[in-house]
């Protein structure tokens, strides 16, 4: 089992970054950081803090502080390349460092753009025509798989 003492510090920044990029890159698909969105995300890394069956995303859930705002910008087109850069770094780290950890870090980073892509319905007028993921929101999940498969 892979762990903290494992990586490097600025390896386990990547790592980390990549698992906020994953939520922040479907929350930002549609425009705008929803508040809806990041509160699931940010209630999954805490749930992964004390109960995932992954030592490593367990370790790499339990940040001190859990800031998931974006880095000030003109948002998606900006965030987009460094997002998915870090989310294919960190494939990139685990798959040397930690092979045997790989299939749950990658499982982890979709869930994480899943939740937020589902946290809340688009488009309904009345709860009538809600749909459950946007266009763009499904672009954002497939763009993270391919990071993922890097």
């Amino acid at each position: 089992m892979a762990g903290r003492p494992d990586f490097t510090l600025d390896e386990w920044a990547t790592l980390q970054r990549a698992m906020m990029a994953s939520g922040i890159l479907v929350s930002l698909a549609d425009g705008a950081v929803d508040d809806d969105e990041m509160y699931v995300l940010t209630k999954e890394l805490r749930s992964a803090r004390f109960a995932h069956r992954s030592q490593l995303v367990h370790e790499l859930a339990d940040m001190p502080t859990l800031n998931p705002e974006p880095p000030p910008s003109d948002a998606y087109a900006t965030y987009w390349k460094s997002g998915l850069e870090a989310i294919s770094d960190a494939t990139k780290i685990v798959a040397s460092k930690a092979s045997s950890e790989l299939p749950d870090y990658r499982e982890f980073l979709i869930r994480l753009a899943e939740v937020v892509a589902d946290a809340n319905s688009k488009g309904d007028i009345l709860g009538v025509g809600a749909q459950r993921r946007t266009p763009n929101e499904a672009k954002a999940i497939d763009a993270i798989r391919d990071a993922l498969a890097t």
